[in-house]
């Protein structure tokens, strides 16, 4: 009795070798047929770093599956210790300017003449100003290219993506997201363009001269159209949400109907060997569904990877100027807090940016995931 138990083990455990190792060749030549083998070297070279330090490898899918919270802490650290160096050092320096114009906050308030007290305002905010504009826009800069990268990787990651949808049993549904996301890469990345980054800099632009105009309120303007650029991508967002949700919804009925009506055929209407046609059919389908899922978990990888380092050092800026503009509150130093309020919106901005490109991919790849379940 006991060796027959062992020997049907023995069998069992050989049997699965060559269905596992079969699985894994099948697998990858699917991932080649589709071309999302070269989607890897889309990405810029700081993602590529992130993917291989956190060991994530398009042709292993295990890699996905086995990522530990230790090792995405570890790169955490190391990417904000780096991203973080350039804002302390400003910080510092800030802080100085901060304490010499609190020292001399006493003088600049007695002096009688209004031309004077306006002079002395200007040039706090001026050497303020000289410090930040460098590396402010080196930030600036390191966004778009970020937003560059993230639209030229998704040129090529959707029609891959859409096509391995399609293999894997959802035509309708990879007709309505290929048509969608690249219609809302192109939109966005036609706003960013011409609608948000002008109105973003002229915005910075009017706070930093608000900080010491006394008669008008720029900083006003500025703030509004801060706000604006915000409820605009956010009203963005989630129209994009309702449009490809609502048209996942109808696609999965189509899909699943004709999924169905292909293994009914298989097995009913081809004689002898019409049932191990819709198994091969169903496992064909399984595999394919093993690439689209995994396809996916590495696209929204790879966007989050490529914002993720200017990202981290937008929200580095960020504290540190809102620590300024407190330090500067208690000196009671209103021009200098009111330029770090307008950079740090500025700053706000970026993030919202940002976060709205990594937002869209995970949403997107989400919908089509849960919706094509039903598949």
């Amino acid at each position: 009795m006991r060796r027959g138990c062992l020997a049907a083990l023995l069998l069992c455990f050989l049997l699965a070798l060559p269905v596992k190792a079969n699985t894994q060749a099948q697998y990858r030549e699917q991932l080649e047929a589709g071309g999302a083998a070269d989607l890897a070297q889309q990405l810029p070279a700081n993602a590529q770093e992130l993917m291989k330090e956190l060991g994530l490898d398009l042709a292993a899918p295990e890699s996905f599956t086995s990522l530990s919270g230790e090792r995405l802490m570890e790169s955490l650290g190391t990417l904000l210790r780096q991203q973080s160096l350039g804002p302390l050092s400003t910080a510092a320096s800030l802080m100085a300017v901060v304490v010499l114009a609190g020292l001399f906050s006493g003088y600049g308030s007695a002096v009688s003449t209004s031309d004077l007290r306006q002079t002395y305002h200007t040039v706090t905010v001026l050497g303020a100003t000289g410090l930040l504009l460098t590396p402010l826009a080196g930030l600036l800069q390191t966004v778009w290219q970020a937003v560059e990268s993230v639209t030229v990787f998704l040129y090529s990651y959707i029609p891959v993506y859409a096509a391995i949808i399609g293999v894997s049993g959802g035509g309708t549904s990879a007709l309505s997201y290929q048509s969608t996301l690249l219609a809302t890469a192109e939109l966005l990345a036609t706003l960013l363009r011409t609608v948000v980054w002008p109105c973003l800099t002229v915005a910075l632009a009017l706070g930093c001269i608000g900080a010491v105009t006394e008669g008008f309120r720029l900083d006003a303007i500025s703030n509004a159209v801060h706000k604006l650029i915000l409820w605009g991508m956010g009203l963005f967002s989630s129209v994009f949400t309702w449009v490809l949700s609502t048209q996942q919804m109808v696609a999965r009925a189509g899909d699943t109907l004709g999924s169905r009506a292909m293994k009914f055929s298989l097995s009913s209407f081809v004689p002898v060997v019409g049932g191990a046609l819709s198994e091969a059919y169903s496992t064909v389908l399984g595999c394919a569904g093993l690439l689209r899922s995994t396809v996916g978990v590495f696209g929204v990888a790879a966007v989050i990877l490529t914002v993720l380092p200017p990202l981290v050092g937008c929200v580095c800026w960020s504290l540190c100027l809102q620590v300024s503009g407190v330090a500067a509150g208690l000196f009671r130093l209103s021009a200098l807090e009111s330029l770090f309020r307008a950079v740090s919106g500025a700053v706000r901005v970026l993030i919202a940016v940002m976060a709205m490109l990594a937002l869209l991919m995970v949403v997107s790849t989400s919908v089509v995931a849960f919706v094509g379940k039903g598949v």
